[in-house]
């Protein structure tokens, strides 16, 4: 009988590292919507395999290395971020422009693309700043684990993992905004981990597409939150596309917490409950 299929926490860390360092180039040649988004995303990768990696016992010590790599880290993510955001932000006043709202809309996207300049000249120089030392530090994080370089989990303990994990992590109000957007990254983060398990492990990748369904609803209301708020500041409160946005906000708003109330990932199997 053939074995069953594992993940491979650390070799999955190792793949993303090496992602990272093209996207990193691909960034700092031409820092497009698409490369910017494999940076941003690679970045969320490695954190979310950290934080599986935080969660085993008798690992090698690492714990210093990977802090140190966590910071810089959350300082592309953050650069990449912001030109990410421009990207999607002109690309939703682009969707929800109408005859009415044709020149407010005109009016934003220029604001936004020069913010998008400005925003894209930060992430060059915050990769400037930081890819070497960056580089260093994961090869040193690598180093340090490589004595449990073949460490496996089999796919029942990676989603039991994930979904603790998660549980432990989600507020336990969802009526606030701040707190709304946190189970959202959450969401993303273990989509991420339980992402490691092989594209074999049915049940793992259920969860990982339940997650990532709740990410996307709360991602897409976020996203309109903020355009909205954007919008009115720059246009008014009485702009037909300040209103136009504000609710598309709500009904994203609505959807997004229907979701939450029915949200459950898949429960493993009896085939695939681990023994007690």
């Amino acid at each position: 009988m053939a074995a069953s299929p594992k993940a491979s926490p650390i070799q999955t860390l190792r793949d993303h590292v090496t992602h990272l360092e093209a996207a990193i180039t691909l960034c700092r040649a031409d820092p497009k919507p698409k490369p910017v988004h494999l940076l941003r995303t690679t970045t969320r990768r490695i954190e979310a395999q950290l934080t599986l990696l935080s969660l085993l016992p008798h690992l090698p010590p690492h714990r210093k290395e990977a802090k140190k790599a966590q910071r810089l880290l959350k300082e592309l993510r953050r650069a990449a971020g912001q030109v990410r955001d421009l990207d999607v932000q002109r690309d939703l006043i682009k969707d929800k422009t109408s005859a009415n709202t044709r020149q407010d809309s005109l009016q934003l996207r220029k604001a936004l693309k020069h913010q998008r300049t400005q925003a894209e000249a930060d992430l060059i120089d915050t990769l400037d700043k930081h890819q070497a030392k960056l580089a260093l530090t994961l090869e040193s994080l690598l180093k340090a684990l490589a004595p449990a370089e073949r460490l496996s989990l089999p796919p029942t303990q990676l989603t039991h993992l994930t979904q603790s994990w998660f549980t432990r992590n989600t507020p336990s109000s969802s009526d606030d905004p701040d707190q709304l957007h946190a189970i959202r990254k959450t969401a993303k983060l273990a989509r991420y981990i339980a992402e490691t398990a092989p594209n074999s492990a049915r049940t793992a990748r259920k969860v990982a597409a339940s997650f990532e369904s709740l990410q996307q609803s709360g991602g897409e209301w976020h996203d309109w939150l903020i355009l909205a708020d954007i919008a009115q500041d720059h246009l008014g409160k009485s702009s037909p596309l300040t209103q136009t946005l504000h609710r598309q906000c709500r009904t994203s708003l609505a959807t997004y917490r229907n979701h939450l109330q029915t949200f459950a990932p898949p429960a493993p199997t009896a085939k695939e409950r681990p023994r007690s």
